[in-house]
């Protein structure tokens, strides 16, 4: 189990996944001081990364009463990193495992055309749904915290809840893993040449950490920062009526 008094070093030994918690929050993963010493200065905080670690290295699967006590900006703050993260990093590292397994292929290998197509539509789909979900539910949950905890902008909020809701977001919000299950399942079907089965092994990698990564993502946001929003209008709400 990981604790506070862990070094990310450590952790990375028992994980090599970690290292991209550490990178979205700008920690050496080579640290072999405490991960307390490395948020310190960051203005991170140590218990919340100490709990995505777990649940990451499977030490502890993700609860809602685990995450519930951390505020909405540390929970706002994980995901934003984690966007960035993945459009910065991690979704480049796929493109370029791909563009790596296919130079051993033919030209008329259906593989090109399959996964050329996989990697352009998501990246393009899933940079969409991160800059919906930024401007929309990140904004929203950010200025209501505000709202109900410093007071700004609450008659907005007591207006704009007479007719909407948190719910009105759950209802639209969309998967991001499904596509990848369906390219990891279109890949195991075929057998890579003899050359390229390295490669075929670190992209299949790539796409199943990445599909643990989103969904674990996915559970902190619609898990977790939807019912602490859902609390806060109804705060506000309660609070209007008094």
């Amino acid at each position: 189990m990981i604790t506070t008094y862990t070094s990310p070093s450590d952790v990375l030994k028992q994980n090599r996944i970690t290292e991209h918690i550490f990178n979205r929050f700008n920690i050496n993963a080579h640290s072999v001081e405490k991960i307390t010493v490395n948020t310190a200065l960051k203005e991170i905080n140590p218990n919340f990364l100490v709990d995505v670690l777990n649940v990451f290295c499977s030490y502890k699967k993700p609860t809602v009463e685990q995450f519930n006590s951390y505020s909405v900006p540390i929970i706002l703050d994980y995901l934003t990193r984690s966007h960035t993260y993945y459009s910065e990093k991690i979704v480049p590292e796929i493109g370029q495992s791909i563009t790596q397994l296919l130079l051993n292929y033919d030209k008329e290998h259906p593989l090109l055309e399959i996964l050329y197509k996989f990697y352009f539509k998501y990246k393009v789909d899933l940079e969409a749904h991160f800059k919906e979900e930024e401007s929309g539910i990140f904004s929203y949950g950010s200025n209501l915290y505000k709202a109900v905890f410093f007071k700004k902008n609450s008659s907005f909020f007591i207006d704009f809840l007479q007719q909407n809701s948190i719910k009105d977001f759950v209802d639209t919000h969309t998967s991001t893993t499904e596509d990848l299950a369906n390219i990891t399942n279109i890949l195991a079907k075929y057998s890579p040449p003899k050359t390229n089965e390295t490669s075929y092994r670190i992209l299949l990698e790539q796409l199943k950490n990445f599909a643990q990564d989103l969904e674990i993502h996915a559970f902190i946001e619609d898990k977790v920062l939807i019912s602490k929003l859902y609390e806060l209008e109804q705060q506000i709400k309660l609070e209007s009526s008094n």
